[in-house]
Order: C-alpha cells, then structure tokens, then sequence
C-alpha cells in the first residue's frame, strides 16, 4: 500500500510539473515598465521563475524595455573570433531547459558596455518577436567635408558624442564630463580602430574604398567651431557629403553569444546593433535563424560592428532562413572549425598545443575522447587522423594532450590539429546579403552546404571558401556543397575579394597536391556585372561543376576589371565548366 501511495504521489509531481511547465511569466509582474526605467531586476527574478518552470514562456508586451548596466552580472567569457573579457550580461541564460522568450514586437534597448545575451549550457531555447538595439552604437559615423593635406575635415552628428582632448578625438557616451581632461581620464570612451567611408545615398561602403586601419591610439585632431573637427592622418582621403565611420577597436560585445548548448531557434528577432557579431555560436547543436533582420537603426549606417552570424566548432543543422543581413561590418556568417597549432612535441604520443589567434583564446575542444586530423601547417593536407586519450589545459591558449598513437612521422611542430566531429548540415536560403563591408558568407564547413535562392550584393567576393593554419586558424574544407538559384547582383564593387564566388584557402606549400575543398556545385544563379571581373576563382579544389548559370551586364558602376575570362582555376581536379 505505501508502495502505491508513494508511486501515486510520484506521478502527481510528474503531471504538476508537466503543467507547470505551461506557465507563462509576463514581465510586467516582476516590476518592469515599458518606457525608459531599468528593468533588469525585474528580468532577473522573472527568468529566476522561469527557471523552476522548464517550458516556460517569458512574455514581454509589446513596449520599449531598457537595460543598463548597473544590475548586471558579471562573466569570464570566452568568444570565438571576438574579444575576451570580463562581460557584464543583461540575459544570462545558463543551464536553462524549454524556455521561450517572446517579445510581442517589443524593443530591447541596451545602455552601455554590455552583452545583451549569453546562453550557455542550455537547450530548447526559443527567442522570438523583439528587437535589439543599443542608446548609444559602439560606433561612430561623421560627414566628411573636406580634404586637407594631412587628412580630412569632418561633421559629427549631434547622436554621436565626443570631445577633444590633449589633442585627440575621442568619442564618449555624452553623459560625463572630465574634470582633468587626459586621454586617460575616467571616462566612458568609445575606442575605435579602423575609418571607413560609406555612401549615404546607396547605404553602403562607398566605391572601391579600403580600409583604414590606426595603430591603436586616438587621432590627432582640431575643432574647427561648432561640431566640426579636423583629423590628421597621412593618406586619409574621402569624398565629400560620403560619410566616414569610425569601428570600434574590439569585438567585446556581441548581441547574442551561444555556448555548448543545443536546439537554439531564433525567429523574428531584429538586432540593430552590437558592439561586435551579432549571432555567434560555437560548440552549439542545432541553431536556426529564421525571419530574422539585421539592419541599422533609424539614422546609422552601420548595423552589428562585425559578421552578422558567425558558428565555430557547431554540430548538428545550421539553418539561416529569409533572414535580412545588411549593413554589418563584416560578414553575413562564417561557419567553420578551430586548429590549434602544435608547438612541442614531448613524446611520440604526447605534444602541446597553442591556440594562436588571440580571438580564439579559451575555446575548449581538446577533450578525452575526442577524434581529430593532423593537418600540415601550410599545406592543409591531412597528415593522420587520432584520438585524444587524456588532455590538461595549461592555460587559455595551451593545452597537452596525449594521443592514443603515436604522430607518424614528418608530423610534428607547425602543424595544426582540429576536432573530427559530427559537421553540421548547413541549409542558408532566401536571404538578402547586401551593403556590409567585406564578404557575403564564408563557407568552410564538411556537413552537406545547399545555399539557394538567396540575393547578394556585396563590396567583396559574395561566397568565399576559405580555412587556414597560419593567421585565422579556422578549420574549413568543404566537401559537399551546392550554390544555385540566387541571384548576385554587382557584387565586387569594393576591395574584399577576387571573384564573386572565391574559392581559395591558405595553402603555402605543395599547392599542386593539396585540394582542401571539393565537390562543388554551382548551378542556375544569376550573376549581374559591372565589368569583366571574375566570376570564379579556385585552386586547391577537387570536384567543381559549373552549370547553366546567367550572366546580366549592368552600367551600375564604373568598370575596373578587364579579365579576359570570368574564370581563374588553378592546381584544381575535375573541374567542369559549361559556360
């Protein structure tokens, strides 16, 4: 009989939780008010009840909701292709299960230096129906007025504020003022660390410009009377009535920052700006973006101040989906791996290993158990593959590890190693990629890749096939793709790429045996062209189909390219091109 009893209770507590998990948690009961206050608080103790009710639904009615940072917490984070650091974080999702976010058409106005999301170690998040923005952009932009000798006279619109000090310009959030007026002073400053010139009139970088990169410090500069300010670097032009905008010097703040989670589904959700990517996943199973829009806010011409999406090291199915993606200061996505550079052998089964960008600092993948490639540091060729028996991180960049065999030899320091995992089924369709700096997407992941029916009008190269052992270290090589159905209109109109479809990689050595990617299709796109650029370059490739693609000339631009052949292929195996 207690028996039953107990096994009656059990199944009660199962159904109560079963209902429970239904709840819907509205914001506005926590204390938050739509309008200007802090409703950080408030969010916490919602997302607090949330927590004891897996399959909740966290409601916010439509309104302007603001978060600043004084209630936020604290978090070492580790972000691949972004910035280290000590993170204050508005929505901390860890260790969640079955939770919905829905906005109603709400707007998530951040204040500050923070990081609007960060979901670690959770699953079956659901983000839906908001937006993102930031009271003041990580960025600024300025009307350029005039050149002089030794650079450029420019207006600052009044929703970017700065000051002058010792000399140097030095953007600020406007809410302080110095009282002992250095460049060191305690003051919230907006760094910045490369100049960019965009047209106004088309909404995106202004033609055939590069950009300028400083060497870390302010510039020199003079008021010249009102908001008008004169800056001093050699060789800074730009055109007159363009606008040159100034990108902050470090990727510290991306909008949304996923780790080692699984079955993250954003729909809806519009991110007007970040201090860095605007998605970026690593480790995470299953991510989908769908109607989503990165897109500037009223009055900027720079949405996310890095890709709009970025995944290293996912598993899984990637799926990004009639989404918006403009204006970013750099790619739409990247999807990738990681190498680490092997830097000392101490056995035949025993090396230790370097994280060698700075901005993959932290990213743990070296585990027990874990397969991996041996590749050669500069020719990318798969060397061996093995297992890892036991790893010890010796810091944020180094890590032992013993292999379960013994590196053949010819392997050793140089060369790189990455994780044999479950790549990720990548599915990127009916999408608009336009007017950000540099590339479309970047695609370097082994899971079966089908990019179709999506528009591309990008300064650089609108699909680039990439990977490298030498200065990124991303892991690529794909080995199943398919690009047809889109269209690519006037691509190349700036300085980001060689051919609208690049297929390239950082092979140093042996580039007539290396073929990092292969099986490629590229079949029923639209390419619409300004001049006698390329539309294809690869090397390095086995398996290349060209196919009943169009070509449409257009008079949008200036020409600049005189190729005799759309095509450039080079230390490639069965390539066909039906032109």
């Amino acid at each position: 009989m207690r028996t039953k009893i107990m096994l009656i209770g059990a199944l009660l507590f199962v159904w109560s939780v079963s209902c429970l998990g239904s709840k819907t948690v509205n914001i506005l009961d926590y204390g938050a008010s739509s309008g200007g206050s802090d409703c950080v608080q408030a969010l916490q103790k919602a997302l607090e009840e949330c927590r004891h009710y897996p399959g909740s639904t966290l409601f916010f009615p439509k309104g302007d909701y603001h978060f600043y940072p004084d209630y936020g917490k604290d978090k070492y984070v580790f972000v691949s292709n972004n910035d280290e650091g000590l993170k204050r974080v508005i929505f901390l999702l860890e260790d969640f299960r079955e939770l919905t976010i829905e906005g109603d058409g709400s707007q998530f106005v951040f204040h500050g230096f923070v990081n609007p999301f960060i979901v670690e170690h959770s699953s079956n998040i659901r983000l839906r129906n908001f937006s993102v923005d930031c009271s003041r952009s990580f960025h600024s932009e300025s009307i350029i007025l005039s050149n002089h000798a030794r650079g450029i006279d420019i207006e600052i619109p009044e929703n970017y504020p700065y000051r002058i000090s010792n000399g140097v310009l030095l953007f600020t959030d406007g809410q302080r003022e110095e009282q002992r007026k250095t460049t060191v002073s305690k003051v919230s400053v907006y760094p910045y660390g490369f100049l960019l010139e965009y047209d106004p009139v088309k909404k995106e970088t202004a033609y055939m410009v590069h950009d300028y990169y400083l060497d870390g410090n302010p510039l020199p500069a003079d008021s010249l009377g009102g908001r008008r300010v004169r800056i001093y670097l050699d060789g800074l032009t730009g055109t007159p009535g363009n606008v040159m905008t100034f990108a902050p010097s470090h990727r510290n703040y991306p909008g949304f920052i996923l780790t080692d989670s699984r079955n993250i589904k954003f729909e809806e959700v519009t991110i007007y700006h970040s201090g860095g990517m605007g998605i970026v996943g690593q480790r995470t199973d299953n991510v989908s973006v769908l109607r989503c829009r990165v897109t500037p806010s009223e009055g900027r011409l720079v949405s996310c101040t890095a890709d709009a999406t970025h995944f290293s090291n996912c598993t899984g199915k990637i799926e990004l989906g009639n989404n918006l993606f403009e204006n970013q200061k750099d790619d739409a996505t990247n999807i990738h791996g990681i190498y680490v550079q092997i830097v000392a052998v101490e056995a035949p089964d025993i090396v230790v290993t370097e994280l060698k960008h700075s901005q993959q600092f932290g990213f743990d993948f070296l585990k027990e158990g874990k397969e991996i490639e041996i590749v050669g540091g500069k020719s990318l060729i798969t060397k061996s593959r093995n297992k890892v028996l036991e790893a010890e991180r010796i810091n944020k960049s180094l890590t032992r590890i013993k292999l379960t065999e013994p590196l053949p030899v010819g392997t050793g320091m140089g060369d790189a190693i990455a994780e044999i995992r479950a790549y990720p089924e990548i599915h990127i369709y009916g999408n608009i990629i336009r007017r950000n700096r540099a590339r479309g997407m970047l695609l370097n992941c082994r899971g079966k890749t089908v990019v179709e029916n999506n528009y591309f009008h990008n300064p650089g190269a609108a699909i680039l096939f990439e990977g490298d052992a030498s200065f990124w270290f991303e892991q690529g090589g794909v080995s199943d793709c398919v690009i047809r159905n889109n269209i690519f209109d006037n691509c190349l109109y700036g300085v980001w790429g060689e051919a609208v479809i690049d297929v390239a990689a950082g092979i140093h050595e042996e580039r007539e045996k290396s073929r990092y990617n292969k099986n490629i299709r590229i079949t029923d796109n639209t390419f619409r062209t300004f001049d006698k650029g390329l539309l294809l370059h690869a090397y390095g490739v086995d398996g290349l189909v060209w196919k009943n693609n169009k070509i449409e000339r257009t008079t949008d631009y200036s020409p600049v390219r005189t190729y005799e052949s759309p095509f450039k292929i080079s230390d490639s195996d069965h390539i066909n091109i039906q032109e």
